[in-house]
């Protein structure tokens, strides 16, 4: 039986995510070899150019995705929140897990929170939404950008160079830091006060379409693919990723799908909150909701 290929970025959290998936598909074919195949894409290549100047979305996963077209991979592991908004053509995705939606704020003293934070504070993250959503609360504090992995941020952090850094709550969970040992402090942002990206704690399998179905349904989770697939319903309408602030959340609750997305812009926040059945059709419908609300220039 020939070796099954898995692409992924090389940093310590996408080999931690692809090695879960390994141990899922394992435990299904016992007797299959499985190896990881390390590819270096845009993102890791260049760690300090801003992400939307970079390319923003897709700047973590393209280079895999060619890889995986071109045969050199026969499956890839992704953060579901790095994808593109479309689906590359020839290529499908599986979502195998979700961890924590919620982001966390990191602190260089372990007594700091979000409301104590000094006005001028420096945190740490070049994300637009995380920004935009910071200075919705506070507009006092000073955004600096930040790039790398989770141990460069954290020694960034502990050594002084920021206040606080903003992360995702799945990867601390996937990847324990040692918080407590450099003195460090976290507050999670609440929900919905501080949305989430579309995807984020999602792991997306991507493999070539009509390959190894079976074997990807055996660890497929139908609750993840609904909610992902009506988060990415939502972000398809914009067509964007990181270069602007959007977010988007989807639960199912009490088996109704309850959908709540943010979009920002210089002069305002825009809000929605939606329920239906269909996941595809209300992504779509809350989007559309948030470009009308934009059209009259509505309040937040």
């Amino acid at each position: 039986m020939s070796k099954i290929r898995v692409g992924t970025r090389k940093s310590r959290l996408a080999q931690i995510q692809t090695d879960q998936v390994i141990r899922q598909l394992q435990a299904l074919q016992p007797g299959q070899e499985f190896v990881k195949v390390f590819i270096e894409t845009s993102g890791d290549k260049d760690q300090k150019t801003d992400l939307a100047l970079l390319g923003g979305q897709g700047v973590f996963v393209k280079k895999i995705q060619q890889a995986l077209l071109h045969g050199e991979i026969d499956l890839a592991v992704h953060s579901a929140k790095d994808l593109m908004s479309t689906e590359e053509t020839g290529l499908s995705l599986t979502f195998s897990e979700r961890s924590s939606v919620a982001d966390v704020l990191l602190f260089r003293d372990r007594t700091m929170t979000l409301a104590t934070l000094a006005p001028g504070s420096r945190i740490g993250t070049s994300s637009r939404r995380r920004s935009f959503q910071l200075q919705q609360m506070r507009p006092d504090v000073s955004i600096v950008p930040l790039r790398g992995n989770i141990d460069t941020r954290l020694e960034k952090l502990a050594t002084g160079q920021y206040d606080g850094i903003v992360m995702a709550e799945a990867g601390l969970l996937r990847y324990p830091l040692p918080l407590k040992e450099k003195g460090l402090g976290m507050e999670r942002l609440a929900l919905p006060a501080f949305l989430p990206a579309v995807g984020q704690g999602a792991i997306a399998i991507e493999s070539r379409t009509g390959e190894y179905k079976e074997l990807l349904a055996g660890i497929s989770d139908p609750t993840v693919t609904t909610c992902v697939t009506c988060e990415r319903s939502f972000l398809r309408v914009f067509g964007a990723g990181c270069n602007v602030p959007l977010a988007g959340l989807a639960e199912l609750v009490d088996g109704q799908l309850r959908f709540r997305g943010m979009l920002g812009t210089p002069e305002n926040c825009y809000q929605i909150d939606v329920w239906g059945q269909d996941p595809e059709r209300l992504g779509e419908k809350a989007a559309q909701a948030i470009l009308a609300q934009q059209k009259e220039n509505g309040p937040c």
